[in-house]
């Protein structure tokens, strides 16, 4: 068995290690660009959307140390999405808060009893550095366009729908000539958007899934006028970026509707729902067997109700069109989207709240 003193010792040595990490990633790689002498380069980012997934995109970015533009329709909706980066940062700093007294326990747990100076030095190891206040210092919030002039990439987060995109694309065409341009859509056509730019080859899909602050995957998505640089550029921006948990994992995908992951995961959650529809099994029950039989970290439904009944029932539409009547939306999820029953964000879904 290890001596528990050196034991100590190596849990030490790895916090030391990933607090350099963080403070190198933060500082060192704050401006991230390409070798190969590429001319572009990341220091500033604008969101478009201060909703759920746009301040936590937004949030992501300037934990990572970058400055950061939040925009929205107008001032009040970007206040609140100043307010989601807030709880979020607040609900980080509890959490590692609470930490080493949670190591404590854990240790203890398994029959050992900590001195004084054990219990201190666990707490020492297990400390955070990360500054909230400086976190959000970074980020500033608008409701004009023409605050994101200065932005090299700018991410549009607004509702999955072609139109309010593309009219959005549009609004920002003149960015183009200086910034990367990119929708966080989880199934629509980014070359279709693209073709509202100056510079359509500047354009791509950074598809982050939510909450971007936990899940490690962003899909990357070209379209077929998206140059290789912007391309490689925005590759290597996520894989040198971390979340609160692990480094950032960009996948690059081809352009085709519900790219990888929707593709897949969105026709499993309406088919969960028809199985609750049709009376085989209730909500828990069926959530209960994927988790427990498939090893799936959450069941269906739940996440249905993460994601929102309303975004599920726009993708399978999405799916539906491109590839026919097996991706039709079940009655009872688009009856729900009808009594706005959308999940966590109204308080009720497959699960109240």
């Amino acid at each position: 068995m290890i001596p528990f003193k050196d034991r100590m010792a190596d849990s030490q040595r790895m916090q030391r290690a990933i607090q350099m990490k963080w403070i190198l990633m933060t500082y060192a790689k704050r401006f991230i660009h390409l070798p190969h002498h590429s001319s572009m380069e990341i220091r500033k980012v604008g969101i478009i959307g201060a909703g759920t997934m746009g301040a936590s995109i937004a949030e992501l970015f300037a934990y990572n140390g970058f400055d950061v533009v939040m925009k929205d329709q107008n001032m009040d909706l970007a206040r609140s999405g100043y307010s989601r980066i807030q709880k979020i940062l607040s609900d980080m700093k509890r959490i590692n808060d609470e930490r080493p007294e949670k190591e404590i326990s854990r240790i203890e747990g398994y029959g050992l009893k900590l001195t004084e100076e054990q219990k201190e030095k666990i707490r020492t190891a297990n400390r955070s550095n990360v500054d909230v206040d400086i976190i959000l210092k970074r980020v500033k919030i608008t409701d004009q366009y023409s605050d994101l002039s200065g932005c090299d990439l700018i991410i549009e987060a607004a509702f999955e729908n072609q139109e309010v995109k593309n009219g959005i694309f549009s609004d920002i065409s003149d960015l183009s000539e200086k910034a990367i341009v990119a929708s966080n859509t989880s199934s629509l056509s980014i070359t279709e958007m693209a073709g509202h730019l100056k510079r359509p080859e500047q354009a791509l899909i950074l598809h982050f899934f939510n909450p971007p602050y936990l899940l490690p995957l962003v899909e990357v998505v070209p379209s077929v006028y998206t140059s290789d640089e912007v391309r490689d550029l925005a590759f290597s921006l996520i894989s040198h970026m971390k979340n609160h948990r692990e480094n950032m994992v960009p996948v690059l995908v081809k352009e085709r509707e519900g790219f990888i992951v929707n593709r897949l995961l969105i026709p499993l959650i309406n088919s969960a729902s028809e199985l609750l529809d049709a009376g085989i099994a209730s909500a828990k029950d069926i959530d209960i067997a994927m988790k427990k039989g498939a090893g799936f970290p959450m069941g269906p439904l739940e996440l249905a109700d993460m994601i929102g009944i309303d975004v599920v029932v726009d993708v399978m539409e999405v799916l539906e069109k491109a590839f026919g009547e097996m991706y039709k939306p079940s009655v009872i999820l688009r009856r729900m989207r009808e009594a706005k029953q959308l999940g966590r964000k109204t308080k009720i879904g497959f699960y109240k709240y």
